[in-house]
């Protein structure tokens, strides 16, 4: 299905077929050891209506939730009372910088044509240039994210998965960022900008060539796709415009095969490159 994303009642809104059962999508939702096999590298929970959940990348990037809703199987809903946009580097923005907003995300798991459909609607945010961004950030967000949810549950599930990261927040405007990336010591991507289902090549600043096929592209944004030479790993290369218009660059590489030498040496050498590629560095 196509993602859509709109700004009716200051949400975004998407759905996507998953081939799995509805107890192993909302088992992937709600427990944390499936929850780090495809989303954050941490993670919390606290079950049932009033409990809370936590997703964390590390480096005090935490997302914390109250439960406002569990229905095992079919909602889940989670809700933030003050919540306030994140800036480059994953952090929120400090009290009094931007008035905080009540965001819910509820997911709605539902049988459909024999596989189950997944729906997610992140409503609440707050008006102003700062939750534009926001909006914008989390709706791209959330479709490569779920995309990594259905290649977890298809390809890999019941496996601990191996993932390295590099990350920074630099002053560039978010399409310079892109084209940096992109460009000489960065990523090389061939084709440049290949579609959904179609096959890519990438080159890594540590000289690595990996290939596979793309599972989301939004041109200018992010790239996510397999990776064949980690037993259908996970790929993916993103920028993002924060509140205060600066850009997040990032770097993601997984692997769900026991030997993750090769993923750690991406997150060293992409590190390395990130930090050499953007000196304007927030």
């Amino acid at each position: 299905m196509d993602d859509t994303a709109t700004r009716q009642a200051r949400a975004f809104r998407t759905a996507l077929d998953i081939d799995a059962s509805p107890e192993e999508v909302w088992a992937a939702l709600t427990q944390a050891e499936e929850l780090v096999r495809w989303f954050p590298t941490d993670a919390k929970v606290t079950p049932g209506k009033g409990g809370t959940m936590r997703w964390s990348w590390g480096h005090g990037e935490d997302w914390v939730t109250r439960i406002d809703a569990w229905e095992p199987g079919r909602l889940l809903r989670l809700v933030q009372e003050d919540a306030r946009p994140y800036t480059a580097e994953g952090k929120p923005l400090p009290p009094g910088e931007v008035e905080p907003a009540r965001i819910a995300m509820e997911f709605t798991i539902e049988t459909h044509q024999g596989k189950t459909r997944l729906r997610l609607v992140h409503s609440g945010f707050g008006h102003g240039g700062a939750w534009d961004a926001e909006i914008e950030g989390i709706s791209e967000g959330w479709q490569a994210e779920l995309r990594s949810l259905r290649h977890y549950l298809a390809r890999h599930r019941g496996r601990d998965r191996k993932a390295a990261r590099a990350l920074v927040g630099t002053t560039l405007p978010r399409a310079t960022a892109w084209a940096r990336l992109l460009g000489p010591g960065g990523f090389t991507l061939t084709p440049a900008s290949p579609r959904e289902g179609e096959r890519y090549e990438v080159v890594t600043p540590g000289g690595r060539r990996y290939g596979g096929t793309v599972r989301l592209n939004l041109p200018g944004q992010t790239i996510a796709g397999t990776v064949d030479q980690l037993d259908d790993g996970w790929f993916r290369l993103l920028t993002w415009q924060d509140a205060r218009g600066n850009s997040g660059v990032w770097a993601w590489l997984a692997t769900y095969t026991d030997d993750d030498a090769a993923v750690r040496e991406f997150g060293e050498r992409s590190q390395e490159a990130l930090e050499r590629l953007f000196p304007e560095r927030t």
